[in-house]
């Protein structure tokens, strides 16, 4: 154990399948190999997802506000929850993206995530996964979630880290569903009649997952006000807290995480 430290904050918030995933694991490689950072990821929505396959597990009616919340508020089940939670951070990725991963588990993610128990226990596992990345001396923490913006302000007034910078991704519900089902190569009308389905399909789920997130009764999403707009492959430059970073444009990976990456690490530099 190290000397406590207080790490810096970075937050990855915004709509489903908008990319964030995908850039925020790029970024904490790059803070590591590029830049000689520790980084630490904390994904909040897969504990949210954590919760789903456990409460499932002890036969929980996911459609039942009365009964999640019953489960969630037993002593017991918190504990075995909280161990479960640290079981799947240990899993291989393979394992955990099979367990965790599923259309399924997404959808029943927004129903457990909509009561105020389960923004309650991830709230406070998350101020304890701070703490802890302060006395692990990590350097920075990288937060992945939905509806970061009051949590991350309150972390910091509690002096458990320094906020630094906060990004909300943005993008097209169809380029979203095209990208998660492996047709981002190709343009929506090129696509086979059965494939359009499924992409029909999962725009559909998309915008309930999004409506689910910013009409629920805590922690609702909301897109921040006055932040500026970046449209990707183009980088963000300095001058706010905020900003919202669309993802629509067709490009590859590395021109989607790159700007975002070298930007985050630019404001870190920045900030010291």
């Amino acid at each position: 154990m190290g000397t406590h430290t207080i790490p810096k904050l970075i937050t990855f918030d915004g709509e489903a399948r908008s990319g964030k995933g995908t850039i925020v694991q790029a970024t904490k490689d790059y803070l590591r190999e590029k830049c000689g950072l520790k980084p630490m990821l904390i994904d909040r929505g897969q504990t949210f997802r954590a919760l789903v396959v456990a409460a499932s597990k002890t036969g929980v009616n996911l459609d039942s506000p009365v009964e999640i919340d019953a489960f969630l508020e037993n002593e017991q089940n918190i504990e075995a929850c909280t161990q479960f939670v640290k079981d799947v951070y240990h899993m291989d990725k393979d394992t955990r993206d099979a367990l965790l991963y599923t259309n399924q588990v997404g959808e029943d993610s927004a129903k457990i995530g909509g009561r105020p128990a389960s923004q309650s226990f991830v709230v406070t596992l998350t101020k304890k996964w701070m703490q802890d990345a302060g006395s692990e001396g990590f350097d920075v923490v990288l937060l992945d979630g939905r509806a970061l913006e009051t949590i991350s302000r309150q972390m910091h007034e509690e002096n458990l880290c320094e906020y630094v910078l906060g990004l909300y991704f943005v993008c097209d519900a169809q380029v979203g569903a095209r990208r998660t089902l492996g047709y981002a190569g190709l343009q929506y009308a090129e696509l086979s009649s059965d494939q359009k389905l499924e992409v029909d399909d999962f725009v559909t789920k998309i915008h309930q997952r999004n409506d689910a997130d910013m009409t629920r009764e805590v922690e609702r999403l909301v897109r921040p006000e006055n932040a500026p707009l970046i449209t990707l492959p183009i980088a963000p430059q300095p001058g706010s807290h905020m900003y919202v970073i669309d993802t629509t444009a067709e490009m590859t990976k590395s021109d989607m995480y790159e700007p975002v990456a070298s930007f985050v690490a630019q404001s870190l530099k920045a900030s010291e």
